[in-house]
């Protein structure tokens, strides 16, 4: 071979291997990736607020009093939707404010099952917890579990009730 050129080529007999294309990922599919990444393992909770006022009276022959009520809804979840919110926020609060709008401006004491029990600060807070548990299980069965309630009857003082918050 002379110096400076370069050996011929061989040609290659074997027929070409067919090359499968990579299949395009869709914006969907990356943010449903990531989300998914984003968000294994975690638990989230969810609070949400209502207020109201009413009054009440401790029986026998207590005064009459009003308070300015904020009720708290928690509710914990290990899920999110593909947008990576808690599913059913909406719903949770319409059932939060169903329980407040029932209480408010009323005699608490002339509304079951106030006309038999005390209308205590806890008693209010645990009826309104069994009835969002009903209301949840109702409305979303696979969704959010609830947590706790808590209810404040003045801005430093409140009850927390829940299963297992302690």
């Amino acid at each position: 071979m002379l110096p400076g050129l370069r050996p011929k080529k061989q040609r290659d007999s074997r027929p070409p291997v067919a090359v499968e294309p990579r299949p395009l990922r869709t914006r969907d599919d990356l943010n449903a990736t990531i989300q998914a990444g984003l968000t294994a393992g975690l638990t989230y909770e969810l609070g949400v607020d209502s207020f109201f006022g009413a009054s009440h009276a401790m029986r026998p022959s207590g005064a009459v009093h009003t308070h300015s009520f904020r009720v708290q809804a928690s509710f914990v979840t290990d899920a999110v939707d593909k947008n990576g919110m808690i599913c059913g926020f909406r719903e949770v609060n319409d059932l939060l404010e169903f329980e407040a709008k029932r209480y408010a401006n009323q005699f608490l004491n002339e509304i079951e099952p106030f006309t038999v029990i005390q209308a205590t600060g806890e008693n209010i807070a645990s009826v309104i917890y069994r009835n969002l548990q009903v209301g949840l299980a109702e409305s979303m069965p696979f969704g959010a579990r609830l947590v706790a309630v808590t209810l404040w009857e003045n801005p430093t003082s409140y009850v927390r009730v829940g299963s297992g918050i302690l």
